[in-house]
């Protein structure tokens, strides 16, 4: 965290564009958002768009807008993402799955630094920063002729590569305090925290799903959990067998017969899905069980294999 913040603290002062690389929810907006707080900017509106869930005339709409009447069923004005970042910041997430056809489009603003709305005429300015994010290779997308050579180095002109959570294990504990203080104030339960047991189990887990992953994992645990510490049994089960934690909390004394088996039976089903290579009716299988239930016992053990 220490060297993302000073690199943030380096970048903050410039205008030119960011681009951002790294896996999927390895935390590329929280490192814009960052950048855009400890900029001139900060005052200004940040505005972030998911390039991938846009296509063709979506794409235009949603960064150009478009005046009342512009295509059939435009019955409002509406302001699109270069009109509302103004002088502040626009994150453009999944920077890769701009279309082709669009990549023109979009290229011309940069460059011009203006644009006018879908069925409009009046030119108006943009002079909000880009900051880009990709979990893809651009260069080889623009080897492939799938990205814009142009539009690449427009973008790549300060390149930040974000490493997946854990091979900076590190940043895991101030992570999650960031998170649980934003959710203790969400929720209203401010004695909320983590007992070290915990935090040491959040350290040694591998994280697939990135920051994205311990951001949703704190959040759930600050709403659901009725006790203001957040012990190791309360973590998910995938989690404690990932970290040789005791797959069902005995309580005190010793381990029960039927805790005992619960334990092995949800450990095998984890030890399983990895040879099943993503296959519920191949983990039927494997584990010689019906798929009604291996449904029932991934439902029982709250197991979500994915």
């Amino acid at each position: 965290m220490r060297d993302l913040h000073r690199l943030a603290v380096q970048v903050a002062g410039s205008d030119a564009t960011i681009l951002v690389y790294g896996e999927s929810g390895t935390g590329k907006e929280l490192f814009a958002r960052l950048v855009h707080q400890l900029s001139g900017r900060r005052a200004k509106p940040f505005v972030p768009v998911n390039c991938g869930v846009l296509k063709g005339e979506l794409f235009a709409d949603k960064f150009f807008g478009h005046e009342a009447g512009a295509f059939t069923g435009a019955q409002r004005q509406r302001k699109g993402s270069f009109e509302l970042a103004a002088d502040g910041t626009l994150f453009l997430d999944e920077v890769g799955e701009i279309p082709l056809p669009n990549q023109v489009d979009f290229l011309r603003v940069l460059e011009e630094k203006t644009f006018r709305r879908l069925g409009g005429e009046r030119t108006q300015s943009f002079d909000a920063r880009i900051v880009a994010a990709t979990n893809r290779v651009l260069q080889k997308m623009v080897a492939a002729g799938e990205f814009r050579a142009d539009l690449y180095y427009r973008l790549n002109v300060i390149p930040v590569t974000l490493e997946p959570l854990r091979e900076r294990p590190e940043d895991i504990p101030p992570l999650a305090e960031y998170f649980l203080a934003m959710y203790r104030h969400r929720y209203h339960k401010p004695d909320v925290h983590l007992s070290p047991a915990t935090l040491g189990a959040l350290c040694a887990y591998p994280w697939p799903g990135n920051v994205r992953e311990l951001r949703n994992l704190t959040e759930r645990l600050v709403l659901l959990c009725t006790e203001p510490v957040i012990e190791p049994c309360h973590l998910p089960l995938e989690m404690r067998l990932a970290t040789g934690l005791p797959a069902v909390n005995p309580g005190r004394g010793a381990l029960t017969m039927e805790a005992a088996v619960r334990q092995a039976e949800a450990a095998a089903i984890v030890r399983a899905w990895s040879e099943a290579e993503g296959s519920k009716a191949r983990l039927a299988e494997i584990l010689a069980v019906s798929p009604r239930t291996l449904r029932y016992k991934l439902a029982e053990y709250e197991l979500k294999l994915a």
